[in-house]
């Protein structure tokens, strides 16, 4: 193919359809049942508002607007202050329409194993599922596996910082009492539970219907296999344990009903890559303009704490701030675009741009560049951030 997107959270499909717009023949792969990531499999159902802060003008458009209208229409979207919740089941459907509708070849239950290298350019991916390894020859590789493992296999420098962000199980749960945060703190003792900081989401169209992001998995560093695996296991028994508070102690006419668990833990940091630029924490704060920006964002710089889960935020200063395309492509890995929480940044920044409304955009912008790039035979660092910027604008991002 021309492109081939390895990742299929909405950061890694945004890519994919953004890539066959522009007219690549497109490859999409994703190690779970369904596309969406942290958005689906991880149930975390809330995108952040679409409008800057003071002017209140619409900052972030595209596939994310056209996702929230869609789901809209079928009364599966609503509003939670000025950002939105989301029935995440009715996205995987819309997300699976996407990819169809764009004649992307996608792969799902299939896991990218590692990489066909020539000097520092990457010649094909090699992939498992049922039909046992393959390979999969592209131009240009967009990495959107959160993790970087592309990236990683091919060279490009990453750290793991110390003091993670902590990951979190969530859970759709029903018939939860009333102050349920503040009963788990009270009894949390009794089965096990850390002090720790969460919160929660209703889901639309349900009646009752929680989605409950409550406790963290402290000291993980989740792109290693065996903490991951632990992980999962600690994340279910967290949830276990508030469900039994709430048996034991809520009201006697709360009937908890655990309905869904995350297929997979949300991760909210592990590799930290390094591009062509490292977005800073005063370029959040001060809200930079970059004449390279690709992307537009409002929400705060929120770093949980790796030892209690609570929230330390910091408010930008000015109206919106910006991501630039440098901090998704570099000069060691010619034809990779990185897409998603793996981009160029330090700590602080990365707890602002790591919302999925910000990242979502991400994927859009690789998406045209690795096209752009496949069409021009020419490294993903060298494609004009001017022609990026005008593509999305033609395609309905919002280009500032």
């Amino acid at each position: 193919c021309d492109v081939c997107v390895l990742g299929g959270s909405c950061t890694g499909v945004f890519a994919a359809v953004r890539a066959a717009q522009l007219g690549a023949k497109v490859a999409l792969i994703e190690k779970q049942n369904a596309f969406g990531g942290v958005a689906t499999s991880g149930l975390v159902n809330i995108w952040h508002k679409l409008l800057s802060n003071k002017g209140k003008e619409q900052i972030i458009g595209g596939l994310t607007q056209q996702m929230i209208e869609n789901l809209e229409q079928i009364g599966a979207a609503g509003k939670r202050g000025s950002g939105h919740i989301l029935n995440t089941e009715e996205l995987k459907i819309e997300l699976d329409r996407l990819v169809v509708e764009h004649e992307i070849t996608p792969y799902l239950h299939t896991f990218y194993a590692a990489p066909q290298m020539e000097s520092s350019r990457v010649t094909a991916v090699f992939i498992e599922n049922k039909n046992g390894r393959q390979a999969i020859r592209a131009k240009v590789f967009v990495d959107a596996t959160g993790d970087g493992e592309l990236a990683k296999d091919a060279g490009l420098p990453f750290e793991i910082r110390e003091g993670l962000q902590p990951p979190t199980t969530c859970a759709k749960i029903s018939g939860l009492p009333g102050g349920m945060l503040k009963l788990i703190d009270q009894h949390r003792e009794e089965f096990g539970l850390a002090p720790d900081h969460g919160w929660g989401a209703a889901v639309p169209g349900s009646s009752g219907v929680g989605m409950c992001a409550y406790r963290h998995v402290f000291n993980t560093i989740a792109s290693d296999a065996n903490q991951l695996t632990a992980a999962e296991i600690e994340g279910r028994r967290q949830i276990r344990a508030y469900m039994d508070i709430a048996r034991k102690y809520g009201d006697d006419d709360n009937a908890p009903c655990l309905l869904d668990l995350a297929s997979t833990i949300g991760i909210r940091e592990t590799r930290a890559f390094t591009a062509n630029y490292k977005l800073t924490e005063e370029d959040v704060l001060e809200c930079k303009r970059f004449p390279d920006a690709i992307a537009n964002g409002t929400y705060h710089i929120d770093v949980h704490d790796p030892k209690t889960g609570r929230f330390k935020f910091k408010e930008p200063r000015g109206d919106f701030y910006q991501i630039p395309l440098s901090t998704m492509v570099s000069d060691k890995t010619p034809n990779i675009v990185l897409a998603g929480r793996m981009i160029s940044t330090d700590r602080s920044a990365f707890g602002g741009i790591r919302v999925m409304v910000n990242l979502n955009q991400t994927g859009e912008a690789a998406g045209v560049a690795a096209a752009l790039a496949a069409s021009r035979a020419e490294a993903v660092s060298e494609v004009a951030a001017a022609s990026v910027r005008e593509h999305l604008a033609e395609l309905g991002a919002l280009i500032v």
